[in-house]
This record gives C-alpha cells, sequence and structure tokens, in this order.
C-alpha cells in the first residue's frame, strides 16, 4: 500500500508542478506581450521624434533657400529699380519722340 500512496502522492505532486508550470507559462507569455506591446509603442514614439527632427531640419533648409532666393530677387528688383529711375525720362522721350516722328 505504501507503493501505492507514494504514486498517487507522486502523481498529486507532479499535476501539481503541471499546473505550476502551466501558470508560470501564462505569466511569462503575458509578460512577454506586454513587453512587445512597450517595444513596440517605444519604436513608434521613436519613429514620430526621427520624422518630426526630420521635418524641422527641412523646414530650416527651406526656409534658408527661401532667404536667399528673396534676398537676390530684392537686390535684381533693386538695381531694376535704379535703372528705370535713371533712364525713365530718357525712355519716355524716346517713346514719345518715336509716337510724334517716326523714323
Amino acid at each position: 500500500m505504501d507503493m501505492i500512496a507514494e504514486i498517487l502522492q507522486t502523481d498529486k505532486a507532479a499535476a501539481g508542478k503541471l499546473e505550476k508550470a502551466d501558470m508560470e507559462s501564462g505569466e511569462l507569455l503575458e509578460r512577454t506581450i506586454k513587453e512587445a506591446q512597450k517595444l513596440k509603442e517605444n519604436a513608434l514614439k521613436e519613429v514620430e521624434a526621427y520624422k518630426t527632427q526630420k521635418a524641422e531640419e527641412v523646414t530650416e533648409r527651406i526656409n534658408a533657400e527661401s532667404e536667399k532666393i528673396t534676398a537676390a530677387q530684392n537686390e535684381k528688383t533693386a538695381a531694376l529699380d535704379k535703372i528705370f529711375e535713371e533712364k525713365h525720362a530718357q525712355w519716355e522721350n524716346e517713346i514719345f519722340e518715336n509716337i510724334i516722328s517716326p523714323k
């Protein structure tokens, strides 16, 4: 009878260990899923931060280039204004003379 009791006791202990292992396995799976979700969330945050940083860099470069272009246009406009200021009376006279007495 001791043998049967020992077998039953061993079987009961094994069943307990199996149940405990199943619980630990479930807990480990749950922790793994949570950790994977955290990693995914962190990766998405990093991607968003990188995207924002790159967008800011591109915007800064665009603004700098835009300022250069605007400055160059302003210089050209100022030069044309100066030429117009110097020559407009002469041009008006030439146009008037060409209308009055065409060549």
